[in-house]
């Protein structure tokens, strides 16, 4: 069974305070462009319009520096209380005849346009099961949700994240291989880090 894309919404989780950088790493720039943006780009070159930005902490900063005019932006007041939070924001913004939901973080840079084409090419084969990346010895987002799974994403508290329901189901899973998923950003040396991946070519 294949269907297209025309009810794939993705969600970028960009709530957090990034307190171990010191500063939004939504912001940080990346190949010209912001974090943020980079995300949002190479997710609505996929999805055009059917991109929702979960903003929190520093929200209004951010909206003043990433454009945000071709993406439904939701700030989430609750962003204190832990990343569930914002998943719930993100799928409470959905709508009703939303078929699946591309989960992505704002801080996975290398994850570019390829690998979420994959994701949600590899789900089109099966899709009433959950797409999810995996690199070493485990999964994580990006992740693709059906529809069916949008219970449990709003059951979540605290700092629960998507990751925690690719564990629970795990026999309801396709895995694909994505080895950048593995690096996201949390400090400095992180970025510079990935960057230099970048600048290599790896």
């Amino acid at each position: 069974m294949t269907r297209d894309f025309e009810n794939v919404y993705a969600i970028i989780l960009a709530a957090g305070a990034s307190r171990r950088l010191g500063s939004p790493k939504q912001l940080l720039e990346w190949r010209g462009r912001t974090l943020l943006g980079n995300t949002i780009e190479n997710a609505r070159s996929l999805l055009n319009e059917r991109v929702i930005v979960v903003l929190g902490s520093q929200a209004e900063t951010i909206q003043e520096k990433v454009d945000l005019g071709e993406v439904i932006a939701v700030v989430n007041p609750d962003w204190q209380t832990g990343i569930a939070s914002s998943i719930r924001a993100g799928i409470d913004s959905l709508p009703v005849n939303a078929d699946g939901v591309l989960m992505l973080l704002s801080d996975q840079p290398l994850v570019g346009y390829r690998a979420m084409q994959n994701l949600l090419t590899q789900w089109q084969i099966e899709p009433s099961r959950i797409a999810a990346s995996q690199y070493h010895d485990t999964v994580g987002v990006p992740a693709l949700f059906p529809s069916a799974f949008f219970g449990a994403l709003r059951s979540l508290r605290g700092d629960r994240g998507a990751k925690s329901l690719l564990l629970q189901f795990e026999d309801k899973l396709q895995k694909i291989l994505l080895p950048e998923a593995e690096l996201d950003i949390d400090t400095r040396e992180d970025f510079d880090h990935l960057s230099g991946h970048y600048d290599a070519g790896e």
